[in-house]
């Protein structure tokens, strides 16, 4: 017999889903019917019920969780397991009020007696027999639901019918509440393997929510609903009905996206409310306390709300925690929290509020954190007076970062009286949400208000800041930045000016320009370490866009300590460091790494809550998956990015996420989303940044996908040179490669050979030994190359690779290794997503095309005419008829209608 298995699996089961009809802006989903959620990574759980059927050797599986884990779902799959492998499967639905009833449960198997009801042994025996006659002499799976709540002689039963082997028992119990005796036995007597159901970690509440609304959701919304249902399959289903019913969480270019607050619906604050209903009216004030304030110090308690407390605490409605030398009291769960504060009218929430203001200060609100939430509970409490307290606690907000709190503080201070501090506060803080205009307007005011050194460095900093990132005027920016330095005399305070020009010179593209202003700074002791780490900020773009990938890293790696010690003052510094190392990494090549890097980042921002930096972070993880072939991983971040930046662009950098949209999508041979990416980006882009050679890239893979394969590659040569013109040696490197794999690699050979001995990492010579192949149409050294980005694990590319290699090959009359070079590019392009990018045809004939007949083939498959063709290309429309029925011979079709499926693989 197997004991008792409690293996730690994590499951999730889901009940029914009903939702409404919702449209996201740009597809709709129909949910008007009732559907189960998708059986989603419960694979391992499923496989343990089926090897306990199948073996044998134990008579069932007691699945044990809480309220809302999936105990049901698990169940049911099990029984449809069971009934697909030709078990007779039937079903006990306990409830409390069959449980006053012998064998109550199985009133539905069991028929009526025609002579009175017998009892005890015979009893039992009868129900045994009845369930035998229906089995009809195939083997039984007896499905138990809610097993805690059968009553003693249907526990009994069931008890009998696993030990004598008549039946497998599935039994689902509430682990908090007693089971019968003879229920509890199938485990304790090792009849059963009992398996505990745990609730839903993060990444399968977003595997399950991805399944569930059909598209990728962004992370911060996953976040938010992981914390709040933390992890209940039954509160996650009813939030996410409750949000797609009123519009709350709705789908637009891709992405689903929870906008606003996430509140729990009414039928759900009616299943959390069933257990803080019975709170007696003493522990009630201690609970409404907690769930306002959590997490909430101990010392904010009084001495008679211990005895309270601990009675909350056995219900299971609060729990301590302790962090160093400090306790807290918190929830026991995020929702109970939400119940209680929804039933507290605006008054009792006031006091509350005040009362926990009071309570902290007079505790001291010494530690990190303290004053923040001090200033919001007073506004909160409707107290508007402390002009200090508000600017100090917007200061804080702004470094969370959480600007649109520190708007909030802000407006509060300068509402009370406040003047230069918090309208500096105000002006960032508006930046930061994307309202660059009025912040400039703000600053303006602010500039000739400034009375002193300080004042003046503060606000040209803020001012060109805003300028550069929000309102993307670069060289007004420089301007702020130098005519501030002109009149401000301390020498400390014009170093932050000139760090900032560094930093901003370095963003707008101009990596040696901000090489040679940063040189003087870095090597200056005079220069403080807040100066300096921003100074570092810039040197380290300058120098990884010029391929010193070795020089970026270790000046990283000098910063970092700096960083973190001033993490108060400059809070962005420590996660851009991260972020910097991620993309260099990525350009030199080291993918595996970059890819850690960028998702450890990533994670960090989604806690802190920071939108601009988990937006800016997608993107860059986005790119680094692109770059390694996972086509829609990327596109999902690159989406996720874009989708955050459309609320609120105050780092400017939309255009940036909608260009890796445009090339992941690009890849994916999803044209349609890559020309709207793109009008998107178009519209967005005023193009001073450095990273406009993605912008230029982003349309020369659009118009490959669309079949313009000339045009994408006169894009990609638009790109090269302006990289190079630049002196952005990695980008110039990135976009060479871009053009050798559209298909002009003679035009990027002799440029890459020349970059890649000084550009350092593994890409750059794996990017010109790719070239050099390609115009020798070399099969052994392509496929040479092939295997060197498939180490790297750049897999799209390693199969773009060896698909040449196979067409070289078979030019060389070499058939056997056309064969294994065609096996490795399949085998690499599966681990892509689906991938179909426009560099690979799907059909084994098109190697035979020539490059205008692959062309017109592709723009005829996207739908255009002959005449459209012909126009595009500057030839007539014969020469395109001519060359599309040269195509059609080839490939073994007759008609236009078929190029989409032998060109790219889509269905017909």
């Amino acid at each position: 017999m197997l004991g008792r298995m409690s293996n730690g699996y994590s499951i999730a089961g889901l009940a029914g889903l009903l939702m409404r009809r919702c449209l996201g802006r740009d597809r709709a989903v129909d949910h008007t019917a009732r559907m189960l959620w998708p059986f989603t990574g419960r694979d391992a759980e499923l496989r343990l019920v089926g090897e306990a059927l199948a073996g044998g050797s134990v008579g069932g599986v007691v699945i044990a969780g809480q309220a809302g884990v999936g105990k049901t779902r698990l169940t049911t799959e099990a029984a449809e397991l069971s009934g697909a492998q030709g078990c007779a499967v039937e079903w006990v639905r306990a409830s409390r009020s069959a449980r006053s009833i012998p064998l109550g449960a199985f009133a539905a198997l069991i028929p009526a007696p025609e002579h009175g009801l017998p009892e005890g042994v015979e009893l039992l025996a009868r129900a045994r027999q009845a369930l035998a006659e229906r089995a009809a002499g195939r083997r039984l799976v007896l499905c138990v639901d809610d097993g805690q709540l059968l009553d003693d002689a249907s526990a009994t039963l069931v008890h009998q019918v696993v030990a004598a082997g008549e039946a497998f028992a599935v039994v689902s119990v509430r682990r908090d509440e007693p089971a019968p005796d003879a229920l509890r036995a199938l485990w304790k007597d090792e009849l059963c393997v009992l398996l505990e159901l745990a609730a839903l970690a993060r990444g399968e509440v977003e595997a399950l929510l991805e399944a569930a609304l059909g598209d990728p959701i962004d992370g911060s919304s996953v976040n938010a609903l992981w914390e709040l249902t933390q992890g209940n399959a039954l509160f996650l289903r009813e939030l996410v009905r409750h949000g797609v019913d009123r519009g709350l969480l709705s789908r637009h270019a891709g992405v689903w996206r929870w906008r606003g607050k996430i509140e729990a619906s009414t039928r759900l604050a009616e299943l959390v409310d069933v257990r803080i209903e019975d709170v007696g009216e003493s522990e009630r004030p201690v609970l409404e306390l907690v769930a306002v304030g959590a997490p909430l110090e101990h010392g904010l308690l009084e001495p008679g709300d211990l005895a309270a407390l601990g009675t909350l605490e056995r219900s299971e409605l609060v729990q301590r925690r302790t962090d160093g030398r400090r306790r807290f009291v918190d929830v026991a769960h995020p929702l109970h929290g939400e119940a209680v504060r929804a039933q507290l009218t605006p008054t009792r929430l006031e006091a509350i509020h005040a009362s926990l203001a009071s309570g902290l200060e007079a505790l001291g609100g010494r530690r990190r954190g303290d004053l923040l939430r001090i200033a919001v509970w007073r506004l909160e409490a409707g107290a508007t007076g402390d002009a200090e307290l508000f600017a100090r606690a917007a200061d804080e907000a702004l470094a969370a970062p959480d600007p649109a709190l520190a708007e909030r503080l802000a407006r509060a201070s300068v509402q009370a009286g406040g003047s230069f501090g918090p309208r500096l506060a105000l002006g960032r803080a508006l930046s930061g949400v994307g309202r660059g205009a009025e912040a400039h307007r703000l600053f303006a005011d602010l500039a000739a208000q400034a009375g002193n050194d300080r004042e003046r460095m503060a606000v040209a900093v803020a001012s060109a800041r805003n300028l550069f990132w929000a309102l993307e005027r670069a060289e007004e920016a420089d301007t702020v930045l130098q005519e501030a330095e002109q009149i401000v005399a301390d020498e400390a305070l014009r170093h932050e000016l000139r760090a900032q020009r560094v930093r901003l010179t370095a963003a707008q593209g101009r990596p040696e320009a901000a090489l040679a202003a940063a040189q003087p700074l870095l090597g200056d002791d005079s220069v403080d370490d807040r100066a300096r780490t921003t100074v570092a900020l810039g040197a380290v773009e300058a120098l990884f866009s010029t391929g010193r990938t070795s020089e970026a890293l270790a000046l990283i790696d000098s910063s970092f300590p700096i960083a973190l010690r001033l993490r108060d003052e400059l809070p962005h510094a420590e996660v851009v460091l991260v972020g910097m190392r991620a993309m260099a990494l990525r350009l030199a090549g080291h993918l595996v790494d970059a890819t850690t890097l960028s998702e450890n980042a990533y994670a960090v921002l989604l806690q802190g809550r920071s939108a601009a930096g988990t937006a800016v972070e997608a993107n860059s993880l986005g790119l680094i998956w692109l770059a390694r072939g996972r086509v829609r991983t990327a596109l999902r971040f690159c989406r996720e990015s874009a989708a955050l930046l459309r609320d609120g662009d105050g780092v400017g950098m939309l255009a940036f996420a909608l260009a890796g949209v445009v090339q992941a999508a690009g890849q994916a041979g999803e044209p349609k989303a890559a020309q709207d990416a793109l009008a998107e980006m178009e519209r967005t882009a005023l193009g001073h940044k450095g990273f406009q050679v993605e912008l230029e890239l982003a349309r020369a893979w659009s118009a490959a996908a669309s079949g313009e394969l000339s045009r994408a590659r006169a894009l990609a040569s638009e790109a090269c040179a302006l990289a190079g013109s630049r002196g952005q040696d990695a980008y110039t490197v990135r976009a060479l490669h871009e053009l050798c794999r559209l298909g002009d690699p003679a035009g990027a050979a002799p440029e890459l050979a020349g970059l890649a001995g000084r550009v350092e990492g593994p890409f750059a010579p794996a990017a010109a030994a790719h070239a050099e192949a390609l115009v020798a149409g070399d099969g052994g050294a392509l496929l040479e190359v092939a295997e060197r980005f498939a180490a790297a694990e750049a897999l799209l590319v390693a199969a773009e690779a060896a698909d040449a290699a196979a067409s070289a090959y078979r030019d060389a009359g070499r058939p056997s290794s056309a064969r294994t070079a065609a096996a490795r590019a399949a085998l690499w392009l599966t681990k892509c997503e689906g991938a179909r990018p426009p560099t690979m045809l799907a059909a084994p004939q098109a190697v035979e095309l020539t490059p205008r007949e692959r062309e017109i083939a592709l723009l005829a498959a996207a739908g255009a005419s002959s005449r459209e063709i012909a126009d595009r290309l500057v030839i007539s429309v014969r020469t395109v008829d001519n060359h599309l029925q040269n195509a059609y011979r080839k490939l073994g079709v007759t008609r236009r209608s078929d190029l989409p499926r032998v060109l790219s693989g889509a269905p017909e």
